[in-house]
């Protein structure tokens, strides 16, 4: 049984665990409580609700507001696009496409959190912080093989209540597993939230430096994996 458990535990690459997807909720969800804090109300990520204002806006004539939300689902289209070339690119040169990713993405919101100590204009930031979360989004979207979304929370909602109901109701055991792999991402979404509250009280515009953190702990634990699956695979052609 024990051999069984760790074969189980084994399977998944650590892209697919619950701590990267919590540290990758946590990225997300203080990303979107900064923006949503300091630049009125507006989210980086959540292109749903970018995507409504626009149509409200243009229902109502105001053409030119329109613009304001239409920029960072732009940028999201083209961080989705770009990821999709990266992965190109580093599977025809043997890199790894996952850790390519991060590093684009960490130095691309350090970059982002320079240019708000700045103060560059919210029409500049909210668009390249949408970029930096579409790659994101598209690099990471299972855990232990179930699809789920770092960048928002409703999908993962939907599946933390439908399996703990199924686990309650028909003693579904795979059902019970989707929903605690699930939970922690919820709530380390949830609690970047309040951490982006006082990040912003004590830091002011330097609490966007905060996000990129939680990318470097991802950074290290995927560089971590593929050291010692090189190291395995160096073994494995001596003998």
């Amino acid at each position: 049984m024990e051999g069984t458990q760790i074969m189980t535990n084994q399977q998944y690459p650590v892209k697919e665990s619950r701590r990267t997807g919590m540290l990758l909720a946590a990225t997300a969800g203080f990303i979107d409580s900064y923006t949503f804090s300091a630049h009125d109300m507006r989210f980086a990520s959540f292109q749903s609700g970018n995507l409504l204002q626009v149509g409200l806006n243009i229902a109502g004539g105001k053409w030119l507001h329109a613009t304001i939300y239409f920029w960072p689902i732009f940028a999201f289209l083209l961080g989705s696009a770009f990821n999709q070339v990266l992965k190109a690119y580093t599977n025809k040169s043997l890199r790894s496409h996952t850790l390519s990713a991060l590093i684009v993405e960490f130095f691309g919101l350090l970059l982002v959190a320079s240019l708000e100590l700045q103060s560059v204009s919210a029409n500049i930031i909210l668009p390249l912080l949408a970029f930096f979360m579409a790659i994101q989004a598209d690099t990471f979207n299972k855990i232990h093989g179930m699809a789920y979304m770092t960048i928002l929370s409703t999908g993962n909602l939907r599946t933390f209540s439908s399996g703990l109901t199924n686990w309650l109701i028909y003693h579904d055991e795979m059902a019970f597993r989707r929903a605690i792999r699930v939970g922690p991402v919820i709530l380390a979404f949830f609690f970047s939230a309040i951490l982006a509250y006082f990040a912003i009280h004590f830091l002011h515009q330097a609490a966007l430096f905060v996000a990129p953190l939680f990318l470097l702990g991802v950074i290290i634990l995927v560089n971590h994996e593929e050291k010692f699956q090189k190291g395995i695979d160096t073994s494995n052609n001596i003998h």
